[in-house]
């Protein structure tokens, strides 16, 4: 696959430096709508949808996230020579982290929001479970997880958020979406993350079920220099439940990276770990 065949969406001054956003598995583009919003004041922003999601079609290929990544690379390579910072979500912060292990010229700095490295061994069963239920079910399998992807309070006080993600999710391709779990089921860089050199943030929100605090540590403590902020009141969906948190720690981060004249994977303080109320 080209990068072509990838559906993307620019916006804010070419002058700025590049933020590539890669959305959760299921979802699409249109999720980084605030931080879209927030980034393109400084920063050229480039958003995708991943093969199979969005508007993007299948992809030819096996979908494998070594394959993806390898898609996001060539959007990269598109944009000209300079490193990019990139941004990744859940799925999407798998991509970034295959990324930045084996494409690491392409990558400025690396934000992982609610993701993992790795998963123990019954996280894994459930979520191959997971993905043979809507393989044999269809998408609607997929609908009782979703509640739990949000924070108590959010699904109580912002009902339209649940019924925004129902929607996406049931005009999933469902090949695409259980080839997905597949990979997730399976991925595991943990020992490589050595391997991520650039400045890296991790965000977590406090009561995220799928990927919570203790996942996103290991990252910080494998990745030279990342810094982990946990955002209170916040789950699995981070990016759409605490946006005005989420967009002040990626703006900030992203600054101090840009006013360094060469790269240095230990400029922001670390590892250590906070958190955001």
């Amino acid at each position: 696959m080209t990068s072509s065949n990838l559906n993307i969406v620019k916006g804010g001054p070419a002058e700025g430096s590049t933020v590539v956003l890669i959305h959760a598995v299921g979802l699409d583009l249109t999720y980084w709508d605030h931080q879209i919003e927030a980034l393109t004041e400084h920063h050229h922003v480039v958003a995708l949808d991943l093969p199979g999601h969005g508007r993007s079609a299948r992809a030819p290929h096996s979908g494998s996230i070594v394959d993806l990544a390898r898609d996001v690379a060539m959007v990269i390579d598109d944009l000209g020579s300079r490193p990019v910072h990139v941004v990744g979500h859940s799925f999407g912060g798998m991509v970034a982290q295959e990324l930045a292990i084996s494409y690491p010229n392409r990558v400025r700095s690396l934000t992982l929001a609610a993701t993992a490295a790795s998963f123990s061994v019954e996280a894994r069963n459930y979520l191959r479970s997971y993905g043979s239920a809507v393989s044999a079910q269809g998408m609607s399998a997929a609908l009782p997880s979703l509640p739990l992807s949000l924070a108590d309070r959010t699904a109580q006080r912002r009902p339209h958020l649940l019924e925004r993600l129902t929607r996406t999710i049931l005009a999933m391709d469902p090949e695409a979406y259980v080839a997905a779990w597949t990979e997730i089921a399976g991925f595991d860089a943990s020992d490589r993350l050595s391997g991520i050199q650039c400045p890296s943030l991790l965000l977590v929100g406090d009561e995220d079920r799928n990927t919570p605090p203790d996942a996103s540590a290991l990252l910080a403590k494998e990745i030279a220099g990342a810094t982990m902020v946990v955002i209170d009141g916040a789950s699995h969906m981070l990016p759409m439940e605490a946006p005005e948190h989420f967009n002040e720690e990626l703006t900030s981060f992203l600054q101090v990276v840009d006013t360094r004249t060469t790269p240095d994977p230990t400029y922001y303080p670390g590892p250590q770990s906070r958190t955001r109320g």
